[in-house]
């Protein structure tokens, strides 16, 4: 009978119906949207601001609009309900593009920090429908899964954006637009609805949840883990184009690195199987060990820009190894009854990894090379490293 009624399911089933290719297809149509200006962002910053260290001020404020929009998400949702809310970020994300091709300061800022509202707005938003549809036993092989299929759009993207943006400036946010609206469409006709944190917390009491949320050490920690390895991305993606600009190379050589480590995300089911394997708690402390040593070797070959490159591609391999898992910690660790209102919390970890270190970093640039932040982002690494043993044996 089961067997019958397989067979019944029409082909696109799977892209229609909640499970883990539908919202793994959903998180590649963001990521390319996100994708596609990536490299694009940090270089075309560069030219408006005029150095690293006003870039990372830039990166700073934007993590604070991120920040905020996650903080303030809950509430949003409250009104709105789940669906119409993904729709608002979805919009908001196509929003942010326009402005950002505007090619003025004020016109790119704003359209900046709208890029990271919609896209706290759309992360925290998946995790609600992930957590509201999957069942936590297969939440470790959901995850890998979506990171393989965003493979595509953050391989892809970096590669062709920064060449869309040599033809001409406004090309890479065009398609990025273009992506938004692909989303848009394709999520208003699933009919989606998730149940809303703010009902099942009763009252939207964002600091209560925070709260609620540090005074538990397991989704702590797993906050920090993920937070780490965002951070790395982070550091990828805005200060390894102006390394290489900085150091003579051309703009295509920095969306290639990207594209390269980004390449590695293609290998995640495997890495996820490998971890299920190992244990994830020696997994993960392996993982931002590696990435530690490598992301040192990084300021250490600084002044030999092509081994430099090199040593942030085998970086790569920990951080995509801690992307393809890193998550379990959370979803593993979190009560059910208190799933959506902490995973609103938990969200944060990105906008947090694009505000806190670029503060830091903006403070060092002051006084140091743009070679310091890769010691900071690996000295953070080998400390998530020893963090990560202190995850539960059983995980």
């Amino acid at each position: 009978m089961s067997i019958a009624l397989a067979d019944d399911r029409p082909w696109y089933a799977p892209v229609t119906r909640p499970g883990p290719v539908l919202f793994a297809t959903l998180f590649t149509l963001d990521s390319i949207a996100r994708a596609i200006i990536a490299p694009v962002i940090p270089l075309e910053a560069l030219r408006l601001l005029g150095s690293a260290r006003n870039v990372s001020v830039a990166v700073t404020v934007v993590g604070v609009a991120g920040v905020c929009m996650a903080l303030v998400l809950p509430a949003i949702i409250h009104r709105w309900r789940p669906r119409a809310t993904y729709l608002l970020a979805i919009g908001m994300l196509g929003i942010a593009s326009l402005l950002m091709a505007s090619q003025s300061v004020v016109g790119f800022g704003l359209g900046w920090m709208m890029r990271a509202m919609a896209a706290a707005g759309l992360l925290g938003l998946l995790n609600i429908y992930i957590a509201a549809f999957i069942d936590k036993r297969d939440l470790a092989k959901s995850e890998p899964l979506r990171t393989f299929f965003s493979a595509t759009a953050w391989v892809g993207g970096p590669f062709l954006g920064i060449r869309f943006y040599e033809m001409s400036p406004l090309l890479p946010f065009a398609v990025s637009i273009a992506a938004a609206i692909v989303l848009f469409i394709y999520f208003r006709r699933l009919h989606l609805q998730a149940p809303s944190p703010a009902i099942a917390a009763g009252r939207f009491t964002p600091w209560v949840n925070v709260r609620r949320f540090f005074s538990q050490r397991r989704l702590t920690l797993a906050w920090v883990l993920n937070f780490g390895r965002e951070m790395w991305w982070v550091t990828l993606f805005t200060y390894a184009p102006i390394y290489l600009v900085q150091a003579g190379k051309p703009a295509v050589e920095a969306g290639d690195l990207i594209a390269s480590c980004t390449a590695l995300l293609f290998v995640s089911l495997f890495l996820g199987w490998l971890g299920r394997r190992i244990g994830l708690r020696r997994f993960i402390a392996g993982a931002f060990c590696w990435v530690a040593v490598a992301t040192f070797s990084v300021a250490w070959f600084s002044d030999r820009p092509d081994v430099a490159s090199w040593m942030l591609i085998v970086s790569a391999i920990g951080s995509v190894s801690l992307d393809s898992v890193c998550v379990v910690t959370f979803l593993r660790a979190v009560r059910g009854w208190e799933r959506p209102q902490m995973t609103m919390i938990f969200s944060i970890y990105r906008d947090s990894a694009a505000l806190i270190p670029p503060a830091i970093f903006a403070l060092l640039l002051s006084f140091f090379p743009l070679p310091v932040v890769f010691v900071v982002s690996g000295g953070f690494a080998l400390l998530c490293g020893m963090l990560a043993l202190k995850l539960p044996r059983s995980l």
